[in-house]
């Protein structure tokens, strides 16, 4: 793209230069005075012609450097018009769909993944790049976990659906650092690590009241690769680990391992 801006920019300016230097030699040799048709005339004659010569030289130089720093204020102007259009996009908003499977255990016997269904759910980030290879994010994330069919003792019954919201911040590790995100295409495989709080909804069985909403401190470490598309959308797929702090009345965090797809916009 560089060797293409450049080679651009030398095609918009050889006319111009062309013309400056035209503009050179007509100064210098094609102008004429009605004293160069009268002829050698003596010393005297001699003299005043070498003084003319010496004049239009003088006059033609000074023309020339106008013209050449009107040219060269030309090409900067141009160059730095080309540089703004093609400055890095440093924000992005991204939207992503989530497919969470729980993990570990509720308690010693039982895992969460014998309490709830697989969940699903989405996510919205809102993105800063600070240098090429590192981002700030904050957003906010979305799960619903279905309750399972189960039997404690001898009542059989399901919990509630239990549903997480969440608000987090972290940062982002590039591993590649294409200058222009827009005009790139490829795979750019990233980490990524944030804290933030998550609210539990509660939990019921069977309608009875076993444990009270609940908003506790969590934390989450993934990989993920960004699709770029020479546009200023890119795709993504990520997958993390999440913990989400101790439910109310629960017997450990709750755990779950996300897969994200999605979409980025560039801004």
């Amino acid at each position: 793209m560089c060797l293409l801006g450049f080679s651009l920019r030398i095609k918009l300016h050889l006319p111009v230069c062309f013309a400056m230097m035209g503009l050179f030699f007509f100064s210098l040799f094609g102008r004429t005075d009605h004293h160069d048709a009268v002829g050698v005339i003596g010393e005297e004659g001699r003299n005043r012609m070498i003084r003319l010569r010496g004049y239009w030289l003088r006059e033609s130089v000074r023309q020339c450097w106008q013209v050449a720093a009107g040219v060269l204020f030309l090409m900067v102007f141009i160059s730095a018009s080309a540089a703004a259009e093609e400055e890095a996009k440093r924000f992005d908003l991204s939207a992503a769909y989530l497919y969470s499977i729980p993990i570990g255990e509720e308690e010693s016997g039982t895992n969460w993944s014998d309490l709830y269904e697989n969940g699903q759910g989405a996510l919205l980030e809102f993105a800063y790049r600070v240098t090429p290879h590192f981002a700030l994010y904050a957003g906010t994330a979305y799960h619903q976990y279905h309750g399972k069919e189960l039997t404690f003792g001898s009542e059989t019954g399901r919990f509630n659906d239990q549903t997480l919201l969440s608000l987090y911040a972290g940062i982002k590790a590039y591993l590649l650092a294409p200058e222009l995100p827009q005009k790139a295409g490829g795979i750019n495989p990233y980490l990524r690590v944030d804290i933030g709080a998550t609210q539990y909804n509660g939990a019921a069985f069977n309608g009875a009241s076993v444990a009270d909403r609940s908003v506790q401190f969590a934390y989450s470490v993934g990989v993920g690769a960004d699709l770029l598309t020479y546009t200023s959308f890119i795709f993504f797929l990520e997958a993390k680990y999440e913990d989400h702090g101790t439910p109310d009345k629960a017997g450990s965090s709750f755990r779950a391992v996300p897969i994200a797809i999605g979409v980025r916009y560039l801004m």
